[in-house]
């Protein structure tokens, strides 16, 4: 069970085997923060991380100084090896998708097994559960998820497919483990004058995601209206030249009478430093919608058709404008600046109170 209240840090009651920590791609800032909440959590013992791809110098350094020690997924004995007998921690974050790689998929599965077979456990922490339409992945995912107790994910739709997924299996829908108040866990402490309208897109073609359509020029019109003090940010949650930092390029590009600065910086605290600075947050991405919340920004969510971005413009009472919605935009703004900051701060800190039950 746990140790934690709505105030605070929350920390574990767990037992002193050793922990392998398996996050999503730690490129992605988002990922990285919710690594860095395990860390955090585990009582100063660290742990190792699993990784795949090639990391920067700064996500090294920054996963180190948070005492983990980073292990390659790809040598996938070596990594089944280290996992035996630990508790195999996957998550927070939506890592069950149906665009994982067979092969790290294999190797999950290899550490699952030798987890438990060396009398360790498989846990999951605010899992995020996709639709696996493909029969080998939904295979490797029931090896490594059936060898979990029970399941906990961050939302109800997760659970839905967990259910597709696992018939049968016992899940328990806590919520996000972003929301987790724990030692790296920072509220905002808010400027005076908030200096950027911040664009945070998330362009997925293995997920059809994307937040460009005439919807997105008209908000921007409205909010510099709105706001004539804000510059405009792109920001990179994923600044690899492949990922965020080519939607950026591209946004910039469009928008050069708009002067945007793009964010591209694998430093967390650049990144939540500048929500802690938004007048606005407009954005596809999940964490984009959280980090906007947690440094309580205004906030607008542009509607791509991804379920887990409704559940959290849900919960929070976020402003959702479709993409092709332009004739919307300056009600949908309106309505963004002119959150509850009340009403919100008390959601958060429900969702952290049942984001903490995620730890034993």
């Amino acid at each position: 069970m746990i140790d934690a209240g709505s105030e605070g840090a929350a920390t574990p009651r767990h037992s002193h085997r050793r922990q392998v920590f398996v996050p999503g791609d730690l490129h992605n800032l988002g990922d990285l923060k919710l690594v860095l909440q395990n860390l955090a959590v585990s009582r100063g013992e660290g742990g190792a991380v699993r990784y795949w791809a090639r990391l920067p110098a700064a996500i090294v350094r920054q996963v180190e100084e948070a005492g983990g020690e980073l292990t390659p997924g790809k040598r996938l004995l070596h990594f089944a090896g280290r996992a035996f007998g630990t508790d195999l921690v996957i998550g927070g974050g939506q890592i069950v998708r149906d665009n994982v790689s067979i092969a790290s998929m294999f190797g999950l599965a290899l550490a699952a097994v030798s987890a438990r077979a060396g009398g360790g456990r498989v846990v999951t922490r605010g899992l995020g559960v996709s639709v696996i339409r493909s029969r080998s992945r939904r295979f490797l995912w029931r090896m490594v998820l059936r060898r979990c107790a029970v399941v906990n994910v961050r939302d109800a739709a997760s659970a839905r497919n967990l259910a597709d997924l696992l018939p049968g299996k016992a899940v328990a829908v806590l919520a996000d483990m972003v929301f987790l108040p724990t030692g790296a866990y920072v509220e905002a402490e808010r400027e005076p004058v908030a200096r950027w309208i911040v664009v945070a897109p998330c362009d997925d073609g293995s997920e059809r995601r994307s937040l460009d359509g005439a919807a997105l020029d008209a908000v921007l019109d409205a909010a510099q209206a709105a706001l004539p003090d804000a510059r405009v940010a792109i920001a990179c949650h994923d600044p690899r030249e492949s990922m965020d930092k080519a939607s950026a390029a591209r946004l910039a590009s469009r928008w050069q009478g708009r002067e945007p600065h793009v964010f591209d910086s694998f430093e967390l605290e650049t990144l939540t430093q500048l929500y802690r600075d938004a007048a606005l947050v407009v954005t596809n991405r999940l964490h984009s919608l959280i980090f906007a919340i947690l440094a309580d920004a205004p906030a607008l969510a542009i509607e791509d058709g991804t379920a887990k971005v409704r559940v959290v413009a849900d919960d929070f009472a976020i402003p959702l404008i479709g993409r092709e919605e332009a004739a919307k935009a300056g009600a949908k703004v309106a309505a963004a600046l002119a959150f509850d900051g009340a009403a919100r701060a008390q959601v958060r800190q429900e969702l952290g109170r049942r984001a903490a039950l995620n730890l034993d």
